[in-house]
């Protein structure tokens, strides 16, 4: 018996796998020693015994009838069983059953420690205030407690449904793209999305997933934490944040007005430099945040001007030197107003600054070149060609085309050369309108 093994038998008593051939009537044609090992029989008792013998009641277990349609049908098997030893200890193993012309091949391999690992995780998860689930065949195959909290879906439901069906529609192709970057490793920073409770109620929450074997299977570990909670709570602070920008906008259009108010020759003039510097400065293609800064400081540009005496204004003649000098001074005048108030934005520099020259000839504190700011800068272009274009008290309109004839001859020597750049191809190219 077994003569085509015999020159393999010393080979077989060298596995760490627990190795035994069972013959056509069920008795044991082979053992090797780690089979033999949780067993009270040596390995001469039981060659010869079947396993109905050593393991009572195993003809009504699922093992058993693997292993006799590997016998009848010759196909084989991989599972995991939990065995009850004669001498009182239990344990796991892997089983592989394959056909031999003999009978059947079993390699049983110890997966007990493993097991006991794999409880204390599942114990760990379960006990995780973070939800916990394992996706594997695209169906869930592991949801810790926390996780059916938060959808409100039992462990028996959530194993029958697709994964998707709690993801919120409008979400769905975001988290399939977010969860393939992960996945492959090309995202870090969780992701957050809309899900659905089983209530029908959408909460938010982030997400983040790892690659994992589970069960022997490619799977994937999800941890779900519901951030319903904080997106509500960012959503209300943006709001506030708006209702304190229109206020504050609001606040800031009243304090031009009342520049406008006392020159009525100037009216719209802020409201008109603001649009062409923020104009410019998106031509530029600078971001948002500066673009802001530039229009509010247009806004701003000439409140010191309240300083100034109505009359001399709108005086249609010249100015006389002390008349000038009151005018010049309505950039400091107007910086002193705004640092008072405390603005978000860097505000003041750029009222202060709005008319100085490249070369250093301009005013308050003739500064020059890259001493000037880039915002002052452009605001300068803006104010200049507005008020050519312009009805002054002293002299009609120019137009818009002495305007850019007078920023053109000047470009790098009173007003930088990209700002003038960008302002004559809003006129000539994109069609701006003052």
């Amino acid at each position: 018996m077994l003569k085509s093994y015999k020159h393999y038998q010393a080979m077989l008593g060298t596995l760490l796998e627990g190795c035994q051939i069972i013959g056509p009537d069920w008795r044991y044609l082979y053992l090797n020693d780690v089979a033999v090992r949780h067993s009270s029989k040596t390995k001469k008792e039981l060659l010869g015994s079947t396993m109905m013998e050593m393991y009572p009641g195993i003809e009504d277990t699922e093992m058993f009838a693997k292993l006799r349609n590997c016998m009848e049908k010759r196909t084989s098997h991989v599972m995991e069983n939990e065995f009850a030893f004669p001498n009182g200890s239990k344990g796991w193993f892997q089983l592989s059953m394959k056909p031999v012309p003999d009978g059947v091949l079993i390699l049983s391999l110890d997966i007990t420690e493993h097991k006991q690992i794999e409880k204390l995780l599942l114990k760990i998860i379960n006990s995780s205030p973070v939800g916990i689930y394992i996706i594997q065949d695209r169906g869930f195959k592991l949801v810790n407690s926390t996780f059916q909290k938060s959808v409100g879906y039992t462990e028996s439901e959530l194993l029958d449904i697709d994964p998707f069906d709690i993801v919120h529609h409008k979400d769905r192709e975001m988290v399939r793209e977010n969860a393939a970057k992960m996945l492959k490793k090309e995202r870090i920073s969780p992701y957050e999305y809309r899900y659905l409770c089983k209530s029908g109620e959408s909460r938010w929450v982030a997400e983040q997933l790892t690659s994992i074997q589970f069960q022997g299977k490619r799977a994937t570990l999800g941890n779900f934490m519901d951030v319903t909670e904080r997106k509500l709570a960012e959503e209300k602070l943006e709001q506030s944040y708006e209702r304190l920008q229109r206020a504050m906008d609001g606040a800031i259009q009243a304090i031009a007005a009342i520049v406008e108010t006392r020159d009525p020759y100037t009216s719209g003039h802020q409201q008109r430099v603001a649009r062409l510097a923020s104009a410019i400065a998106e031509e530029m293609g600078l971001p948002k945040e500066q673009i802001e800064t530039i229009r509010i400081s247009g806004i701003l540009h000439d409140i010191g001007k309240i300083y100034v005496p109505a009359e001399i204004m709108s005086k249609p003649g010249r100015l006389s030197d002390s008349e000038m000098n009151m005018v010049k001074a309505h950039p400091q005048v107007g910086r002193d107003i705004l640092k008072t108030l405390e603005l978000p934005w860097l505000i003041c520099p750029m009222v202060l600054q709005h008319h100085e020259r490249m070369d250093g000839s301009g005013y308050p504190k003739g500064l020059s070149g890259e001493s000037i700011a880039l915002e002052a800068r452009i605001l300068a272009v803006a104010d200049v060609v507005e008020a050519m274009a312009s009805h002054r008290p002293y002299r009609p309109a120019l137009g818009i085309e002495k305007a850019l004839e007078e920023i053109s001859q000047n470009r790098g020597l009173l007003y930088d050369f990209q700002v003038v750049d960008a302002c004559i191809k809003l006129f000539s190219e994109k069609e701006f309108d003052l």
